[in-house]
């Protein structure tokens, strides 16, 4: 294994690490867009099938399956809601603090419920979670600075 394969190595292990550590963070987990679910597997198969068809070398093979799984960690990429903050990307070690958080409105509709919040006014990235709106309405409102309005809607299904 050559050095560029060992940092390479060294990056997944620790980008799934992170990316593990902020999964456990969250709270309610946001819902993840179908083409995703679609998309991924279909560029990691392709990975797979160039590292084993196509590669020349065990160096090349390694590389492709370090990047099969560069490409699977888009799996563990979440947002949601977290104890202190609201995880917009697991990228960003930030997130929004919910001190920052002017307004949250829902939309409770069957099942699911979205939640939009605006900070500094601006509308923040739109969440779907699968909890009831009365767990998000609590979990919020225990959160978010006194006086920060919640509106909640109920639409149809």
């Amino acid at each position: 294994m050559n050095v560029f394969n060992g940092l390479l190595l060294l990056l997944v292990i620790v980008l799934y690490g992170y990316l593990i550590l902020v999964r456990r963070e969250l709270v309610f987990v946001s819902k993840r867009r179908s083409t995703i679910n679609v998309a991924v597997p279909l560029f990691a198969i392709g990975a797979l099938f160039l590292a084993t068809h196509e590669a020349t070398s065990l160096n090349d093979q390694i590389r492709g399956w370090l990047g099969a799984l560069l490409i699977f960690s888009f799996f563990l990429d979440s947002k949601g809601l977290a104890k202190e903050r609201i995880v917009t990307n697991a990228m960003d070690l930030k997130g929004v603090p919910y001190e920052e958080v002017n307004r949250v409105v829902l939309l409770a509709n069957g099942k699911k419920t979205k939640l939009n919040f605006f900070r500094k006014g601006m509308r923040g990235p739109l969440l779907v979670f699968d909890a009831p709106v009365q767990e998000i309405v609590v979990f919020l409102a225990e959160r978010l600075q006194e006086g920060t309005p919640i509106e909640v809607i109920v639409g149809e299904e």
